[in-house]
């Protein structure tokens, strides 16, 4: 496909030719709009405004460290987020009184900075405050995802993909997310490393948690600003931690292991399951007496962490990595090189002493052996083969 590039502020054009285009144009893309991408969801709510601006709010605060100031006023609704220093912050305002005095989610109509000055001294209790606003963004409450994330060698990502309000704080890092999903995939894709369905995964993983996100967000909203929105069919509230750290993929870079899949779009975060599709879990090992963690190995290769017995899974990852050409990073957890509580390891990723995960660059599980294997090289090499999207031998 051909891409033609422009500066913002003008200039030349150029031409750009690419295999591939990640479409992260924002809540109104352009791109999803011409691929005929329908939105599912909940629709938009609100036309709600932020208000930033500069005051010394010290005094109010006191010495209480506030995060996510919500306000439930009879003359506005919405939220506070301050400065760590107390002389500036943001007001969201979802609510507030029309000129008939009547409750409106419609804010876009009069954002003067008179009017701003209003909003913020009536939210904060001080009629008398002085207020500078730096700046007004007008912006849509809405809860909606793209019916699919992929059409043929276009990606949909960030806002183009899914659209949330901000009660639970999701939707940056669910973009986040996105590109870090798709970036290993396209990288190894690009290369030769792996077969063009690798990149099919990308919406398979993608979509059921921009849903299931978007969902918990829409969730709070209602909850927490909006009841008349109608609470039947809400889904039920998650933990925040859970719903950033405990989403799981289904797709097939994924291989299940056997175990009891119960279907749910999370897992509890405090307590990970070591699955295939689950995020690798945080352990504390040691390495040259320096506490190193799990994650800290987990860099842009694959990555085998063997139990304390597994060594023969460390040879296996040797063998797949000179079979598939494709670096392979391997641990036995409790080795010379990496000591520490290997029995906090078994038990946290269920490998059993002579088992092992195959993590993925993106620290997700990939494939999990709870036992050792007599034909590990074999086992192992047709597992990541199959991740790839590559012919197993």
């Amino acid at each position: 496909m051909t891409a033609v590039l422009r500066e913002r502020d003008g200039g030349a054009e150029r031409r750009v030719r690419a295999g591939y285009l990640v479409a992260a144009d924002g809540s109104h893309s352009p791109v999803r709009e011409r691929l005929g991408i329908p939105l599912l969801g909940h629709g938009s709510f609100s036309n709600s405004i932020t208000i930033y601006f500069r005051a010394d709010v010290r005094p109010l605060l006191g010495e209480r460290n506030l995060s996510v100031v919500y306000l439930f006023g009879s003359r506005q609704q919405g939220f506070f987020r301050f400065s760590k220093a107390g002389d500036a912050g943001f007001l969201v305002v979802n609510k507030a009184l029309d000129e008939s005095g009547e409750l409106t989610s419609d804010l876009w109509g009069d954002t003067s900075e008179e009017r701003c000055v209003e909003l913020v001294r009536d939210a904060l209790g001080a009629p008398d405050l002085p207020v500078e606003i730096e700046n007004v963004q007008r912006w849509n409450a809405c809860a909606e995802w793209a019916e699919r994330f992929q059409a043929g060698r276009v990606f949909v990502a960030g806002d183009a993909a899914h659209n949330m309000p901000p009660t639970g704080g999701f939707g940056g890092n669910v973009g986040v997310q996105d590109a870090h999903n798709l970036a290993w995939k396209l990288e190894l894709v690009l290369r030769g490393a792996a077969g063009p369905e690798l990149l099919s995964t990308y919406d398979e993983e993608r979509r059921p948690v921009g849903e299931a996100t978007v969902e918990q967000a829409y969730s709070r909203y209602v909850l927490r600003l909006a009841p008349e929105l109608g609470k039947e069919n809400l889904q039920p509230i998650v933990p925040e931690a859970t719903v950033e750290l405990g989403y799981r993929y289904r797709s097939a870079a994924v291989l299940p292991d056997g175990t009891d899949d119960d279907g749910a779009a999370f897992e509890n975060s405090l307590e990970p399951s070591g699955r295939p599709g689950t995020r690798a879990p945080h352990v504390v090992l040691e390495r040259a007496g320096t506490p190193v963690s799990t994650l800290d190995l987990i860099d842009r290769n694959f990555l085998v962490l063997a139990g304390p017995d597994g060594e023969r899974w460390c040879e296996a990852a040797r063998a797949a990595e000179a079979g598939l050409g494709i670096r392979v990073d391997a641990h036995r957890i409790g080795s010379d090189d990496l000591s520490g509580d290997s029995g906090r390891f078994v038990d946290v990723f269920g490998t059993g002493s002579e088992g092992a995960v195959l993590v993925r660059p993106d620290g997700f599980i990939a494939w999990r052996a709870q036992a050792a294997s007599a034909d590990a090289d074999g086992v192992l090499t047709t597992a990541l083969a199959q991740v790839l999207a590559r012919p197993v031998a």
